[in-house]
């Protein structure tokens, strides 16, 4: 696909890093349904799924994030994204 078209599925995860005000951070991963498929506006907050470790600022500001916590980070987006788009029921 070469352009945004704009359709999108049902589910979908969303991630914030908040700031946990010791000098590290956590990067909190949630479930969200959309309004809509066709361009959805509002997303709202289904499930809590999962937290990093914490991380130091520092670390995060220059990417030295280890890699096998960013393997993990990246495997829990997808592997939700996945279990959503492929319901087993």
């Amino acid at each position: 696909m070469d352009v945004d078209d704009s359709v999108r599925t049902r589910f979908g995860v969303v991630a914030c890093l908040r700031d946990m005000g010791n000098g590290t951070s956590r990067l909190f991963i949630d479930d969200v349904e959309g309004n809509r498929i066709e361009n959805p506006i509002d997303w709202s907050h289904k499930w809590f799924v999962t937290f990093t470790p914490e991380m130091e600022n520092d670390a995060i500001e220059k990417m030295d994030i280890d890699d096998e916590l960013l393997r993990t980070i990246g495997a829990a987006v997808l592997a939700r994204c996945f279990i959503h788009n492929n319901p087993t029921d």
